[in-house]
């Protein structure tokens, strides 16, 4: 179940990095690869955390508990690319 978390999560941080910045039509500021790896490895480290501490401490199991933690960090993928715009301000 872990990997196929990994596996969705990864590319659907991938996917979003990359096809945000076209659909809003700005540049990254520190180039694309510096947008898919810092919102790929935010992504994967807190679907990791949600899947294996936050919802078994919030009672929930199985598919539902995979979808929730790996929609959650793609969320937070989308979530970097606008700090990364932040920082270079």
């Amino acid at each position: 179940m872990v990997v196929v978390l990994l596996l969705v999560t990864v590319v659907g941080s991938i996917l979003v990095n990359w096809l945000l910045p076209m659909a809003f039509k700005s540049e990254p500021p520190y180039g694309v690869a510096a947008d898919v790896g810092v919102g790929t490895v935010a992504a994967v480290i807190w679907a990791l955390v949600a899947f294996l501490v936050v919802s078994p401490a919030i009672g929930l199991k199985g598919a539902l508990a995979l979808v929730l933690s790996a929609g959650d960090a793609i969320g937070l993928a989308a979530v970097m690319l606008w700090v990364l715009r932040r920082i270079k301000g």
